[in-house]
């Protein structure tokens, strides 16, 4: 199976992800046909195709994820892929433990920014997450009772970009069908993610994080492949 190094890619380590970072490194790597081309790489390279499909997951929060490289300095691009469920139904609020950069390849997303308020008008669940890793499940541990109220709500259209910082608590919901998303998720910058769950909750929650064959990948590349303008020049897409 393809090695981490085998997937190594440049993705800007030396500047630090900000809105800088958009206009100087990742809007020309975009829109210059990176991606394009390293999705095409991926379908060409049944190993690496395999890797991929080992380092993602169908996560609750409505998304198919997929790590589809790594930097030197361990950043990664990671692709979501949304199913559309009906808004603020079944989510949940939370931060990570690294700032990121989104690409909005296509559909559009409806995003709304919380902090922890004692007066808030939200009674939350706060909880702690641990990782999937290479388990088929990840963990939420139950910290205490919170309030969050909403201090910030956006759309975010195809074809633009945002910058997360890490502490930031949100929710994010996908507000039409085939929407995609690219994110370089940079180095880890605290020690655990938060995740508030309305109302009172369990000691302990244990997600499903369904793993993707290799088969199912490649169906969903390809249509994510041909969304970016280039279905005839993937492996197998024509001439």
């Amino acid at each position: 199976m393809t090695t981490r190094e085998a997937v190594c890619t440049d993705l800007g380590d030396t500047l630090p992800l900000s809105p800088g970072y958009i206009e100087t490194f990742y809007r020309p790597f975009v829109e210059g046909g990176g991606v394009r081309s390293l999705v095409r790489s991926i379908l060409a390279d049944e190993s690496r195709l395999a890797w991929c499909a080992a380092n993602g997951y169908r996560h609750h929060n409505d998304f198919t994820k997929v790590v589809l490289a790594v930097s030197p300095a361990g950043r990664k691009l990671v692709w979501h892929e949304w199913r559309q469920r009906q808004p603020w139904v079944d989510g949940d609020y939370h931060n990570h433990r690294w700032d990121f950069v989104s690409y909005l390849a296509a559909g559009e997303l409806e995003l709304s920014e919380y902090e922890e308020d004692p007066d808030g008008p939200l009674a939350v669940s706060h909880y702690r997450y641990e990782s999937p890793g290479s388990r088929a499940e990840y963990v939420l541990r139950l910290a205490g009772p919170a309030r969050l109220r909403e201090v910030r709500r956006k759309k975010v259209a195809a074809g633009e970009y945002y910058h997360q910082p890490y502490p930031i608590v949100h929710n994010a919901a996908s507000m039409a069908r085939g929407t995609s998303t690219l994110i370089v998720q940079g180095e880890v910058a605290a020690a655990a993610t938060d995740v508030y769950l309305p109302g009172t909750g369990e000691e302990r929650l244990d997600r499903a994080a369904p793993r993707l064959s290799p088969t199912d990948l490649r169906t969903l590349l390809e249509a994510f492949h041909d969304r970016l303008g280039g279905g005839e020049d993937r492996p197998g897409g024509g001439l």
